[in-house]
């Protein structure tokens, strides 16, 4: 009984073995040199930009709004189809803001990589703007701080609206009468 146990363990981890083998392994894409410095250029032009400066100089304020950790940051797609001559002649970058555990794409960059310059920068407008909540923030305290001041009447006018008081009142009570007469 335990050599047929024993000789079944050994087959079924052979074959296992083997079913492993035989499933190709997939490499990661390598990048070849051109495609390196592309990419390198096109990292070091967009962290020159002002739009990623003015983006780095919100993260203190969005910190401070916030309360978490926040990154702003310069991404390159990889992703290029060699087939198609106008993907493979550009490459898209982004600009990341990150905030706490989520992140968007604040800016979409397109490269150029036979003129190897920047040739679109467009918002996506996903990225948190610090001065839009400052704003609302700003606006929420100063109303909060107004004191409603109530308006003083004259003393006239409190006569007057007395009697007007006064009149409607007994017009309110001639129709109740009139309402139980008809009942």
């Amino acid at each position: 009984m335990n050599k047929i146990k024993l000789f079944l363990i050994v087959f079924v981890s052979i074959s296992y073995s083997y079913v492993i083998a035989q499933t190709p392994v997939k490499e990661p894409q390598k990048i070849n040199a051109a495609d390196k410095s592309d990419m390198i250029a096109f990292h070091r032009q967009i962290i020159t930009l002002k739009q990623y400066a003015e983006e780095r100089s919100k993260i203190p304020a969005l910190k401070k709004l916030k309360k978490v950790n926040v990154k702003v940051s310069a991404v390159i797609d990889t992703v290029t189809s060699d087939t198609d001559e106008a993907k493979s002649r550009t490459l898209t970058g982004y600009i990341k803001q990150e905030i706490g555990d989520t992140a968007a794409n604040v800016y979409e960059i397109t490269f150029d990589r036979v003129e190897k310059k920047i040739i679109a920068i467009k918002r996506t407008g996903e990225g948190e703007d610090v001065e839009s909540k400052e704003e609302k923030a700003e606006d929420a305290k100063i109303k909060a701080t107004k004191k409603v001041t109530p308006v003083k009447k004259k003393k006239e006018d409190d006569e007057d609206d007395d009697d007007k008081d006064e009149e409607n009142g007994s017009k309110q009570k001639q129709k109740d009468k009139d309402d139980d007469k008809d009942e």
